[in-house]
């Protein structure tokens, strides 16, 4: 068993939803006029687990309000910089359709292809702990599509591991999920025999988990998310 101490989504998560307007997440200066890329209405759940993060990390708590911070506001800047640094690009979008294309159990004799059942409870489950146990918080990429269409890749679902309990055969993962604010979430699961395929628990919602990979993460100052006031 390991948790962080003092982090529960209540007291150290966001507490508005990851729920925006459209707006894009990014506008680039050019020559031709202000370029937007992405749109926030898609969601911003990984700059938002970093967030959380960043916040721990800082020992700070985050902003007492459960409104979001309105585009073109340094707080909403802050986490839209935040969500590009989740996604590890270009590793770490190719990372999320590996994972989406293969199949839960392992495939091949001889030469095998491990699914996402092994590879998180072998490879991804010891680096959780790992980071838990040193007292670091612990984003996590959900893949919750099987799907070898890229277009499918905005499905997935990044949230904040904090806590993990192991019981016998079981264990249990801890979330901050912004989805689901001010709520405690459990990813819940065997480790016992993952070859053959598992089947994820998930308490935020009724979303199919396939399995989940640990995504780098450094700490960044997140000052700016305590402006939430629109510039001039």
């Amino acid at each position: 068993m390991g948790t962080l101490t003092g982090f529960t989504p209540g007291t150290s998560g966001l507490h508005y939803p990851n729920s925006w307007p459209s707006e894009p997440d990014v506008k680039i200066a050019t020559p031709f006029g202000s370029i937007p890329i992405g749109d926030a209405s898609n969601g911003l759940c990984g700059g938002m687990a970093f967030a959380a993060a960043d916040l721990f990390v800082a020992k700070r708590q985050p902003p007492e309000t459960n409104q979001n911070p309105p585009a073109d506001s340094p707080a909403f800047d802050y986490i839209v910089r935040r969500l590009i640094d989740s996604f590890n690009i270009p590793a770490g979008v190719a990372e999320y359709y590996e994972w989406m294309v293969l199949g839960r159990e392992d495939v091949g004799f001889g030469l095998v292809i491990h699914g996402t059942s092994y590879r998180t409870v072998e490879e991804e489950l010891p680096k959780l702990r790992k980071a838990i146990d040193k007292g670091t918080p612990c984003p996590l990429g959900l893949i919750l599509v099987n799907s070898t269409n890229p277009m499918d890749l905005g499905k997935n679902h990044q949230v904040l591991a904090y806590a993990y309990d192991d019981n016998g055969g079981t264990t249990t993962v801890s979330v901050y999920d912004s989805n689901v604010p001010d709520t405690e979430v459990t990813i819940t699961f065997s480790t016992a025999h993952p070859e053959r395929g598992t089947k994820f628990s998930y308490s935020g919602n009724e979303a199919e988990v396939f399995g989940f990979f640990t995504v780098p993460y450094h700490p960044a100052d997140p000052s700016a998310l305590f402006d939430a006031k629109v510039r001039a």
